[in-house]
């Protein structure tokens, strides 16, 4: 589905043929040779969850079947707040930095590629509710909707300061989290840690920013009706029924929960991070449990 990536390079230097059928490029060794080339070769650069701050390089592409989160209709996938792909009823949907992948999954042991389509550049999450697609993107938000799904069509945008942009939507409002990057943000001297909150039409053609709350360096986000799960120092919960005043609502804080992106689904907190997968029951805000772990350790 992605076309051939590489990892990102300290310099600038040309980056010769990669021979494909060898494997998967996932690091650079520098040396000095005089080649004659024929032509200019170009690959997208992959930087992975390395270039967030992060040490791994696991994401929560997860979809989980059902008919939550604001469509009732149509069956569609849960995916987490920095998700490149989702489910939404029989068409599966993926990006990579520019172009928008839509498969037709009616047949799930057969899917086919319906169309590619360019979407922009920099795009980094995909989020589904409410019959509409919300792109992520290091320099703002981008809103499609699904009317027609195996062709999604976009309808507004929301342009901000290029940060990384994890994005989640509910009851009318999108949560934004900016954070400053290594990649997303090229300004050293810039430094944005925010968690937006953004009033949508009802339509999702107006859309206009109500609240903007300071952070330490915000990840990825998750919400369930008024309860926001937001990975910041850890992993922090807000209850958000009062937009204006989120910063003074905060539930709980948990340190020691490392965790760079969450589903919460049914009293259930899917989270990822540094070194692996996690379960918690939160049924009880002020006491969340750890039900079960899949540790996951880099290899070197």
């Amino acid at each position: 589905v992605y076309p051939y990536a590489v990892p990102p390079t300290d310099n600038q230097l040309r980056i010769g043929n990669v021979e494909k059928d060898k494997g998967v490029v996932i690091a650079w060794e520098q040396k000095k040779e005089h080649n004659k080339l024929e032509e200019h070769i170009t690959y997208p650069i992959y930087y992975g969850w390395d270039s967030y701050g992060k040490n791994s390089n696991l994401s929560m592409d997860a979809a989980f079947g059902g008919t939550v989160g604001g469509i009732s209709s149509a069956s569609f996938g849960k995916g987490g707040s920095m998700a490149r792909f989702g489910l939404y009823d029989n068409f599966l949907y993926t990006v990579d930095q520019y172009q928008l992948f839509v498969f037709n999954v009616s047949e799930a042991s057969n899917p086919v590629k319906v169309v590619t389509q360019p979407i922009g550049w920099n795009v980094e999450t995909m989020f589904l509710y409410d019959h509409h697609m919300f792109l992520g993107t290091t320099n703002g938000m981008l809103i499609l909707e699904l009317v027609n799904p195996s062709a999604p069509r976009q309808i507004s945008s929301l342009w901000h300061v290029t940060t990384c942009d994890p994005v989640v939507v509910q009851d009318g409002y999108a949560y934004i989290t900016l954070r400053s990057g290594v990649t997303c943000n090229r300004n050293a001297n810039l430094s944005v840690n925010v968690l937006d909150v953004v009033k949508l039409s009802d339509d999702y053609k107006m859309n206009n920013l109500i609240a903007t709350y300071n952070m330490k360096a915000p990840y990825g986000l998750g919400i369930d009706n008024n309860t926001l799960f937001l990975c910041d120092d850890g992993l922090k919960v807000f209850n958000v029924a009062d937009k204006l005043n989120i910063n003074n609502n905060l539930i709980a804080h948990f340190k020691e929960i490392e965790t760079y992106d969450v589903i919460p689904l049914n009293k259930f907190l899917f989270t990822i991070g540094d070194d692996g997968f996690y379960l918690y029951d939160y049924s009880n805000l002020q006491d969340i449990k750890l039900l079960g772990s899949i540790p996951v350790k880099e290899q070197r």
